[in-house]
């Protein structure tokens, strides 16, 4: 197994294909679901991530059928996988794609900055302090670097619509 870091959206079909064997379709429509419709895989994308988490050996073929003149190709967390799903989701730092080392987006980078100026607007930050967390937040490319920016400050309430999101995702 490789040692780079995965990405969201490797993570993301992780995540499906812990729920059983899937074609590459319910991937899809499984990893938009999961992530509360922010990811939209095409299917380069998907089937580029397969490839890697195949060498990886995360992942595996489950079984091909012929459907309509076309190949159906079933995918299946392969032994790794299972083990890496439960590291990351309960943020051990001793497997390679901990959640820290995950690659973030702009949305997150988003969240943090909304996050740091909900605690400068109730006081726990000067705006020097929020004006370099907010540098370091916009600069950051892994869960980890964006964590470090808010890690001492007290962790606000989820909104509704995020309670997923919180449930699965931990501070780095």
């Amino acid at each position: 197994m490789t040692s780079r870091a995965l990405q969201e959206a490797s993570l993301l079909i992780l995540a499906a294909l812990g729920a059983g064997s899937r074609p590459g379709y319910g991937i899809i429509t499984d990893v938009r679901q999961i992530s509360g419709g922010r990811v939209r895989l095409r299917p380069g994308t998907l089937y580029s991530a397969l490839d890697r988490l195949r060498a990886d050996g995360l992942v595996g073929v489950d079984r091909e059928e012929i459907v309509g003149n076309r190949l159906l190709r079933y995918y299946r967390l392969a032994s790794a996988g299972p083990g890496l799903l439960s590291a990351t989701a309960t943020g051990e730092k001793t497997h390679p794609a901990a959640a820290a080392g995950l690659r973030i987006g702009d949305a997150d980078r988003d969240a943090a900055a909304a996050a740091l100026g909900e605690h400068f607007a109730q006081g726990r930050l000067t705006f020097d302090q929020l004006l370099a967390r907010l540098d370091a937040t916009f600069a950051a490319t892994t869960q980890g670097e964006i964590a470090q920016t808010i890690s001492d400050l007290p962790q606000l309430p989820a909104p509704p619509g995020d309670l997923l999101k919180s449930a699965t995702c931990s501070q780095g």
